[in-house]
């Protein structure tokens, strides 16, 4: 009878662990660590816990731990969900929790935005591919001949793209610029101003009058 207790005993607690709700180990909000960093110079960076700059993040909530080493500077990090800076004129370091969507988030100091800023994609997100930076605007450059026998261009100028702005003011000599790649001139008899967009090498190019080769200048591009 007593073993049959036992037994029965046995089966119902048997039974109640079966029953009973299996619970979790702790579980943790971080999934990784941050570190931002900002000063003492124009350098702002964002790394990983590997020390690797951080261009993607899973979604997910981090730890971002930052360092602000200038009174000139902070550090500032914003998108969907986030918006965490540091003082521009503390420093220290400062603690913050952040959650990391699908989306874009971009960080920066905002005394100078346009020097100090980064960004990173989280999730499914992606970073804009690079913009080319516009080619840089033609330098401007003046040739004249006239009156009389008269010649003016510069002795030296450095290889690069120029705004030539040409003006002819004489009745007998027209002004002619040649050199590798470039072929530009006005006609003997016009008078005025013309504007030409080239591109000079290093070389020599020579500014003449077709109808007196004496008139001449050279040009040393370097």
């Amino acid at each position: 009878m007593r073993d049959m207790r036992v037994a029965l005993i046995a089966t119902v607690a048997a039974c109640l662990a079966a029953a009973a709700p299996i619970l979790a180990g702790p579980t943790t909000a971080v999934d990784g660590q941050l570190t931002g960093s900002v000063g003492p110079g124009f350098v702002i960076t964002l790394k990983d816990a590997s020390g690797a700059d951080v261009t993607h993040l899973d979604t997910g909530t981090y730890t971002l731990l930052v360092h602000d080493l200038s009174e000139l500077h902070n550090f500032h990090l914003a998108g969907p969900g986030v918006d965490v800076a540091t003082d521009v004129t503390a420093i220290g370091d400062q603690t913050f929790t952040i959650t990391i969507t699908d989306a874009v988030y971009n960080f920066q100091c905002d005394a100078h935005p346009l020097q100090m800023h980064g960004a990173f994609a989280g999730g499914t997100a992606t970073l804009p591919p690079p913009t080319k930076p516009p080619p840089p605007a033609p330098r401007p450059v003046t040739l004249a001949v006239g009156p009389g026998e008269r010649l003016t261009a510069p002795g030296s100028l450095a290889s690069g793209r120029y705004a030539i702005t040409a003006r002819d003011s004489s009745r007998t000599d027209d002004l002619h610029l040649k050199g590798a790649g470039v072929d530009r001139k006005t006609g003997i008899a016009f008078r005025g101003k013309v504007r030409w967009t080239v591109t000079l090498q290093a070389g020599t190019y020579r500014v003449f009058s077709d109808a007196h080769r004496t008139l001449t200048r050279k040009i040393s591009v370097y």
